[in-house]
Formats: C-alpha cells, sequence, structure tokens
C-alpha cells in the first residue's frame, strides 16, 4: 500500500502530521538540507522526534540533499551514523557521492533520491537505482505513463508529489538552479566543522524564488507580450490518484516544509482520508466527495505561496 509523506518543517509540524495520518515524516537538519533554517529541526529535535514516531509504529526521513564538499563527506557519514542509531530508517540524497557513500557504510538503510538531483527521465531513474538507491522521487513534470513503465521495467521504489504544475511549463528544473546564489551568499564554520557555504539551495541557502518576479523574453526574433515566468507554481491534487495507487507508487509525498504548521497539518489530514477511501470506494465517487474540500486548501496553499515567494523575492532585492 502507498504510504503518505509529509514533511516536518517546524517541531510542532513534525508531530502533527504524524497524528494527522502521516506513515513517514521527513525532516531538514541543520546545514545539510536545501531550505532556509527556519524550516529545519535541531538534532535534539530529531532524537525526540525519532522516539515519538516509533512509539506509533512510524518512519523519520532525514533530509540531507545539499552538495556536500569532499571535506565534508566525513562529517556527513558521521551524521548519519547518529541519526541512524537513533532510529532515522532513511535519508534524502541529492549528491552522487554521498549516495555511494551511504550505502557502502549503511547497506540497509533506506535512501530516497531527493527532488534537489533534478531528474528528468526514466534512463537517470534506473542510473540511480544501479547505484543503490532505494527510492526515487520523480519531478512533477513526470506522469502516470511514466510511473507505469518506471514499474514494469525498474525494480525500484517510487516517490511522487502531491503537487505538480498543471501544464508541464517552466524551463527550470528543481535541483539543477543556482539563480540565487547571484543575489545572496554568506559562509561561516560550525563547532562541527560544516562549512556553512550558502549560494544556491544545493549548498544549503535559500532558494529565493527569483525565477517568479517574471523575466523578459523573445521567440523568434520578437518579445513576447508582458512578463515570462520561469517555472509555473506547483499546485495540490487529486483527479488521477488512484490511477497513481493502483500503478504502484510507494510513497505519496506533501510538500509544505515552509508553510504553516496548521496548513500543513489539515493537508496530510486531507489525503490520508483520500488515500483510506481509494482502498475501498470507486475514485469517481472519492474524487467527488472530497473536490471542494481541496479546492479551499489550494486556496490557503496559493495564499500562503504568495506571501512566501514575496518574502523571499524581497530578499533578493535587497
Amino acid at each position: 500500500m502507498a504510504k503518505l509523506m509529509a514533511p516536518g518543517g517546524t517541531r510542532t509540524m513534525a508531530f502533527s502530521v504524524l497524528e494527522a495520518g502521516a506513515d513517514t515524516v521527513y525532516v531538514g537538519v541543520r546545514g545539510w538540507s536545501r531550505r532556509g533554517s527556519d524550516t529545519e529541526l535541531t538534532d535534539a529535535e530529531v532524537r525526540e522526534l525519532c522516539a515519538a514516531a516509533r512509539a506509533q509504529g512510524k518512519h523519520v526521513r532525514v533530509v540531507l540533499n545539499t552538495m556536500p564538499s569532499s571535506e565534508e563527506v566525513p562529517l556527513l557519514l558521521k551524521k548519519v551514523d547518529m541519526y541512524a542509531g537513533w532510529g532515522v530508517s532513511g535519508f534524502m540524497i541529492s549528491d552522487i557521492g554521498s549516495m555511494v557513500q551511504v550505502r557502502s557504510h549503511f547497506p540497509d538503510i533506506t535512501i530516497h533520491v531527493s527532488v534537489g538531483a533534478g531528474l528528468s527521465n526514466a534512463q537517470e531513474v534506473r542510473f540511480y537505482h544501479d547505484l543503490g538507491a532505494s527510492v526515487v522521487i520523480l519531478p512533477y513534470r513526470m506522469g502516470i505513463d511514466d510511473v507505469r513503465a518506471i514499474k514494469r521495467s525498474i525494480d525500484v521504489g517510487l516517490e511522487v508529489f502531491l503537487f505538480r504544475t498543471e501544464n508541464l511549463d517552466g524551463i527550470v528544473c528543481p535541483g539543477k538552479c543556482t539563480m540565487s546564489s547571484y543575489f545572496s551568499s554568506n559562509r561561516w564554520l560550525d563547532n562541527e566543522g560544516k562549512d556553512y557555504f550558502y549560494g544556491s539551495a544545493n549548498r544549503g541557502g535559500d532558494c529565493l524564488r527569483v525565477c517568479q518576479v517574471g523575466w523578459d523574453a523573445t521567440a523568434d526574433g520578437g518579445e513576447i507580450d508582458g512578463k515570462f515566468g520561469l517555472k509555473g507554481n506547483p499546485k495540490l491534487w487529486l483527479q488521477e490518484l488512484a490511477d497513481y495507487v493502483q500503478a504502484g507508487v510507494d510513497y505519496f509525498k506533501v510538500p509544505g516544509r515552509d508553510r504553516s504548521d496548521d496548513l500543513v497539518r489539515d493537508i496530510v489530514r486531507f489525503y490520508r482520508k483520500v488515500v483510506d477511501d481509494l482502498q475501498i470506494f470507486p475514485a469517481d465517487e472519492v474524487t467527488t466527495q472530497y473536490a471542494p474540500e481541496l479546492e479551499e486548501l489550494k486556496k490557503r496553499w496559493a495564499s500562503e505561496r504568495r506571501r512566501r515567494d514575496d518574502r523571499l523575492v524581497a530578499r533578493a532585492k535587497a
């Protein structure tokens, strides 16, 4: 049965999504994830969360999806060893070298290929599987036909976002963008020796959403009227969820480490009901029943997204 995986951008969010029905909670940790420090947990909070999840028969995944330098890899492995000892059962990783090292040192751990790896096609899914990945996240521009084809040919777990762009638009691929580093950069060392050389989100800095501000563009020698978005904004979805369940998706991933605790809790509660009901009732009935509730969640999601984007873009302009 497909598992529901939800974010823990704060301690409160992490505990609330478990109570709302998530099977697994994923959390970023200071200095190692592709989000700002306000959406990461301390090591003490991770340890506390592991104990709570274990008591409920649930799981914790730690996000280690920055691109470490060669000097930082031993420190990363030390962190993995510590988290695994606390009960963390898997890690989300982007860097190829780190993935190989973690698999070599921890042969039984679950490795998720993070969205930061920037996958584009089924051949890359096979590549990461051959490296030792247990689960691969599919970009939201890949659809149900891709899921079915991959499941037929590759023995790998698949993870699918519960948000996506409606028309698969945009030319910026998550994980392969360094635009924010041209607007903001900082550097310091912490007491463990971790080099906080922030630039792009790939090094632990914030993505400042500069792709959203609107860009001038030309096509066939002439300017396009108005401003052009380099990346479409994803939205929560429901219509094809039953098809994805039947196709064998292993994890449905709720986004939102940088959203409010209440909104993420309500989204998890919503999808918990939907996934459970799809096991019992016809898909059309489930979709019809829950469509109005989804529309309200989408409005709340869009409202918070606008406030977040405005805040981050303002930082880029500062």
